[in-house]
């Protein structure tokens, strides 16, 4: 699996509630820092989606540009990208909008596959549109 195509199955599976297909991304002893919270491994990282995707009335869209790749070794590599969050939380409530960085650690895993090791989603604008 390509660098490119995490990032958008993060996005993916992120706006779908998918905590199990999303875990699976990460490297199993990965960190996810994400509004002030630190997620550690894949257990606890597949639970916070889960939480997040509770409220049936919240939708959200991801997404991300601006990817910049630096291949540190064969096996370990680090990114840098832009990710827009739009989120609604229920009928007639305000659009929330983050404009966030995304700064992401990718390692191989036994079979040669990239996984995320390190994602630091990091909010930098936030805004809401009526």
């Amino acid at each position: 699996m390509t660098i490119e195509r995490l990032l958008t199955d993060f996005a993916w599976f992120a706006d779908r509630g998918d905590g199990e297909s999303l875990s699976r991304l990460f490297t199993t002893d990965a960190a996810l820092h994400v509004s002030g919270l630190e997620l550690r491994g894949r257990e606890q990282i597949s639970a916070d989606c889960k939480r997040r995707a509770s409220n049936p009335d919240r939708r959200t869209r991801h997404i991300w540009s601006n990817l910049r790749i630096d291949q540190i070794g064969a096996d370990v590599a680090t990114t840098f990208a832009i990710q827009i969050t739009l989120e609604q939380t229920g009928a007639g409530q305000p659009t929330q909008v983050r404009i966030n960085d995304l700064i992401d650690e990718f390692r191989k895993d036994e079979a040669g596959a990239w996984k995320i090791s390190r994602r630091v989603i990091d909010r930098k604008m936030a805004f809401s549109i009526p």
